[in-house]
């Protein structure tokens, strides 16, 4: 129904842009999709209709054809098509979108703004109309790129705190607490959640938890996993029932649920993940 193609990004932009993916459908669809839990920020571009955002008890379906998504840390938050579908999906770095656009994703969570809240507007309709005038993908892909590479010449200075946490929640796939990580950067718990908040949005406690998530969805993705407490040793988690509770509070759904459920193209989106690590 759905078809997703994962795309790397120009290399200039590696350190703030972690990927590139493209959602298309060969015909028109009617299809509402439950989004999972994210921590990261989003520059979206639809080419076809633009589809119906649902958040909570907020129904939006935005003007433009650009927009920004904030992070997504409530659970009910769908999407719903109708119509032919071509969707390119820039997803941020966990502090890329901070860096180029010098806006805290904390103002945006579980929310949709139109680009022009955070850019030039006589820019944004020149750059919307540019891309609606071709259909060529990559092309279009190119154009965006250019967009964001003209932001990275007045990027913010990196926040090392920030980045370093990053870096060991990112190492360990979410399960490392986070005192431990404000002890190993040598800073204190709430200095940490305070820089992290500002330049990620979200409160690194909740950052590890959603990275467990997405690791977890790659672990069921690779196929890899005949059994539910496989994906749960191999995730850290402490048993089945504690996996199991984390992943429908995150997700809405059961384990089961959500594999069997088509109200979700995750399985699809996280593909581009570490690989698991090995038994020894």
């Amino acid at each position: 129904m759905i078809n997703v193609e994962n795309k790397k990004p120009n290399e200039r932009l590696s350190k703030y842009v972690r990927k590139i993916s493209i959602f298309t459908s060969k015909e028109n669809i009617k299809f509402k999709h439950k989004l999972t839990t994210s921590a990261f920020t989003y520059l979206s571009y639809n080419h076809e209709r633009i589809p119906l955002s649902i958040l909570g008890s907020k129904k939006v379906r935005p003007v433009q054809r650009l927009v920004v998504a904030g992070p997504k840390i409530h659970e009910n938050i769908y999407v719903e098509y109708d119509g032919k579908l071509k969707q390119i999906l820039i997803e941020f770095t966990a502090s890329g979108f901070y860096y180029l656009f010098h806006i805290s994703p904390s103002s945006l969570l579980n929310s949709l703004y139109p680009l022009d809240d955070f850019s030039n507007v006589e820019t944004n309709r020149k750059l919307e109309l540019k891309l609606k005038n071709i259909s060529n993908t990559e092309k279009q892909i190119k154009i965006l790129e250019e967009f964001l590479l003209r932001k990275v010449e007045l990027v913010l200075p990196a926040n090392k705190y920030v980045d370093k946490s990053l870096e060991l929640i990112e190492e360990n796939n979410g399960n490392i607490y986070i005192k431990n990580v404000a002890e190993l950067i040598n800073i204190s718990e709430k200095q940490l959640e305070r820089k992290f908040r500002e330049v990620v949005g979200i409160k690194p406690k909740q950052y590890s938890k959603i990275v467990q998530l997405h690791y977890v969805i790659n672990l069921m993705n690779l196929k890899n996993y005949s059994m539910f407490q496989d994906i749960a040793f191999f995730a850290d988690y402490y048993d089945l029932s504690h996996f199991s509770n984390r992943f429908k509070e995150l997700t809405g759904f059961s384990p089961t649920e959500f594999i069997n459920s088509n109200k979700h193209i995750a399985s699809k989106y996280f593909t581009d993940l570490i690989t698991p690590k090995q038994n020894t």
